[in-house]
């Protein structure tokens, strides 16, 4: 017997890299390259040599620099980390634009950040501190007991839109940088439906996936979407697609609703002030629920064997997110292709974001991979170098291999279904329902004014957006509340929009 996989479903969480969670991990095999042998792991700091520790906490009181600037700065023989870090908390984050005016609007931006926030300093050494195993119990039971890719790296040494665009496009459409805009690339999605395979996306917010209009603006995909409670009935039912993408709750802490709690895992969404981090290891957060959120679709589908059996599951993070790592990026990756129109490559001579000259050819940092299905081995390690694209290269693969690849980024990409290579499937998987729960931080109380902190800015942006196309054809209305009102407020009428996709003949 061999596995038929008929379903494949994607976990993708938020900015952390391979080291900063599974460094620590005991595995068997030295091909999981973590930081247990050999070494000396270590990066320079201010007049001493900081060496990697498995002392992470939960929290931290800086969220880490992950602009494309600062990550070519930390992969930098990968020694830039602790002082990117430092550089963060003091304010001094690097000049992100060239051009004539470049050195002007460097200022401008650095001085509007440096406004009312206070300097931290000393902090850069927190960056080498990674997780121990105790504090990710759940990925790393996944990681040790099905098969992990140690060297899958995240598409580009920038922010979190574009590596998410190359789990959906196999290209970020020349962006290195969240730009909070629409997208017409073709995705994934588009190509399984025309070779007749089914998608669902499963999201508890405002999900990035939303600015691939032509995923929404139909009423027969606007149907495909679903709120995430729906893909455990749907496991029940028997009624997963083929693929099934599932995007976390970005929302901040202070945006909490109750039920829709953020399980992201992003740092952002776990800081504690400064004065308070040294007394701080906060086990009911945003990082523990993301840990929830993992075992929660594991166990879905492990109390289903017969679904499970036809099922790979991947979880991974679409970017180191600026966080300590050992393996240096892969070079010589194939450019997907992106030639700026004639207007924007003469404002370039003027003004240009610095990123503008990536080739596209360099990856970003390592970021954890782990693939599940009863059809791996324990422990199985695959060392081929992978990025996002993998997941639309193994889904044509799969359900539509006579599909042209959507770039020459995907059509170069490794398979990611490879590590399946027993004959039969495994029933000594592992029972992880005790973690599939954990307590909700108590909210913000009601009427909390807070700024929307800057790594969820684009996701309100990305909302006004789409409540604005869908008010043109009646399926939302414009709103006035505050962002942190009007995100929370799209959700619910997307929701709605999608349901009555779904009801409509």
């Amino acid at each position: 017997m061999t596995a038929d996989i008929q379903h494949v479903v994607v976990l993708a969480l938020e900015n952390r890299s391979f080291d900063h969670l599974l460094g620590f991990v005991r595995h068997p095999d030295p091909a999981f390259d973590g930081l247990l042998d050999g070494g000396p792991y270590t990066n320079p700091g201010r007049g001493e040599t900081i060496p990697a520790t498995p002392d992470a906490k939960r929290v931290l009181p800086i969220d880490p620099d992950h602009s494309h600037q600062a990550m070519l700065e930390q992969l930098k023989d990968n020694a830039g980390f602790v002082r990117s870090y430092e550089k963060q908390g003091r304010g001094k984050q690097p000049g992100a634009w060239g051009g004539l005016l470049g050195p002007v609007v460097n200022l401008a931006v650095r001085l509007s950040h440096r406004r009312g926030q206070p300097k931290i300093k000393g902090r850069g050494p927190l960056i080498m501190r990674c997780q121990p195993p105790e504090n990710v119990p759940v990925l790393a039971t996944l990681a040790t007991r099905f098969g992990t890719f140690s060297r899958w790296f995240c598409s580009v040494p920038g922010e979190t839109w574009p590596n998410r665009n190359f789990l959906h496009a196999a290209t970020s459409d020349g962006d290195t940088e969240i730009q909070p805009r629409f997208y017409t690339n073709t995705t994934i999605f588009e190509v399984l439906e025309e070779a007749g395979a089914g998608w669902h996306i499963y999201f508890d917010d405002v999900p990035q996936v939303m600015a691939f209009t032509e995923l929404w603006t139909r009423p027969e995909r606007l149907a495909r979407w679903y709120a995430m409670e729906e893909f455990a009935r749907h496991v029940e039912a028997g009624a997963l697609p083929a693929y099934s993408f599932i995007e976390p709750n970005h929302r901040p802490p202070v945006r909490l609703t109750a039920g829709h709690p953020s399980n992201s895992q992003h740092p952002g969404n776990a800081l504690v002030p400064d004065e308070e981090y040294d007394d701080c290891d906060d086990a009911t957060g945003d990082f523990a629920r993301a840990e929830a959120l993992i075992a929660h679709v594991y166990e879905t589908l492990r109390a289903r064997p017969e679904v499970f059996d036809k099922t790979l599951l991947l979880i991974t993070y679409d970017e180191n997110g600026g966080f300590y790592d050992h393996v240096p990026p892969e070079r010589g990756m194939a450019d997907p292709g992106h030639d700026p129109d004639p207007m924007t490559a003469a404002l370039r001579f003027l003004l240009h974001r610095k990123s503008a000259a990536f080739d596209f050819t360099m990856t970003g940092g390592r970021v954890p991979a782990v693939a599940v299905s009863p059809y791996i081995p324990e422990g199985a390690v695959d060392t081929e170098p992978r990025d996002h694209a993998s997941v639309p290269a193994t889904l044509r693969a799969l359900f539509a291999p006579a599909a042209e690849p959507l770039t020459p980024r995907d059509a170069a990409a490794p398979r990611f279904d490879t590590l399946l290579t027993l004959p039969e499937p495994r029933r000594d998987l592992p029972d992880l329902s005790e973690h599939t729960t954990t307590p909700v931080t108590p909210l913000a109380p009601a009427g909390t004014t807070q700024e929307v902190p800057d790594h969820y800015a684009p996701y309100v942006q990305l909302a006004d957006k789409v409540a604005g196309t869908l008010s043109q054809v009646n399926l939302a209305q414009p709103s006035t509340h505050p962002p942190r009102e009007r995100a929370g407020e799209l959700r619910t009428a997307f929701l709605n929009a999608a349901e009555l996709g779904r009801t409509e003949p």
